[in-house]
């Protein structure tokens, strides 16, 4: 999976006259650059985000000028149910559709995800996702939209995202019942992590046997390894022991 990149926070201008070098910069908020776009005006990086990520068509007229998001930052929002939003660190970045009622339900930027730091991007499976600066959303139409965050969502990544044995998310990440411990559920498995048993994958026939016999609140515990070569099939450690597996 290749996010899609923006590698300038604002636009310089230079100017040179008289012998001196006037630098203007235009961030989200530059209004001397703005140009009407139906009944208002778009400018700066939110102008220029516009314009890359499909212009009218994708985004239709503005519905408002440009305006305050929190934490500093500056957002526009555009006909077709589709918002840009920029700060310097992230700068502008268009959201819309699923994504952007789930960000918006989880608090939009004031929330945990804060800003996105991508486009909505196509995943290696059929299906979408944009990164944010706290987490991840996915989307695809058998699993839905869901945030992965925190060491999940690390570990997510470092499996292979969707493109591995996991897929997609098929829930957001919830307590378990005992201690502090933390999951997510995917299509193929699931992420556990706690204190005690560290951030484990579990899938798989081993997964299978780990439920049977009570989860996380069984005699196995939490798992304290990841699955395993063993012999001449698969092993896991847990608090409570090992299972293993042959084909």
């Amino acid at each position: 999976m290749t996010p899609l990149r923006r590698t300038n926070s604002s636009l310089i201008r230079v100017a040179v006259a008289a012998g001196a070098v006037t630098l203007a910069v235009i961030g989200g908020v530059g209004t001397a650059a703005a140009r009407p776009i139906g009944p208002f005006d778009v400018g700066g990086a939110i102008e220029v985000e516009y314009d890359q990520a499909g212009g009218p068509g994708f985004f239709g007229d503005p519905t408002g000028p440009e305006s305050d998001a929190a934490g500093g930052g500056k957002k526009q929002e555009f006909a077709n149910n589709v918002s840009i939003y920029w700060t310097p660190a992230t700068d502008a970045h268009a959201i819309g559709g699923a994504i952007r009622e789930k960000w918006r339900a989880m608090g939009a930027e004031a929330g945990a995800l804060k800003f996105p730091t991508t486009d909505e991007g196509a995943t290696g499976k059929p299906g979408r996702f944009q990164h944010f600066q706290g987490g991840s959303i996915y989307w695809s139409i058998g699993s839905g939209t869901h945030v992965v965050s925190g060491a999940i969502r690390d570990k997510y990544a470092a499996a292979g995202w969707e493109n591995s044995p996991l897929g997609f998310p098929i829930s957001d990440e919830a307590k378990t019942n005992k201690g502090d411990g933390r999951y997510q559920m995917f299509e193929g498995g699931a992420i556990y992590t706690s204190q005690k048993g560290g951030t484990r994958t579990i899938w798989g026939a081993i997964r299978d046997e780990w439920v049977r016999n009570g989860s996380e609140n069984g005699r196995y515990g939490y798992p304290t390894s990841d699955e395993f070569d063993y012999k001449d099939g698969k092993a896991q450690q847990f608090e409570g022991g090992q299972i293993t597996w042959t084909p």
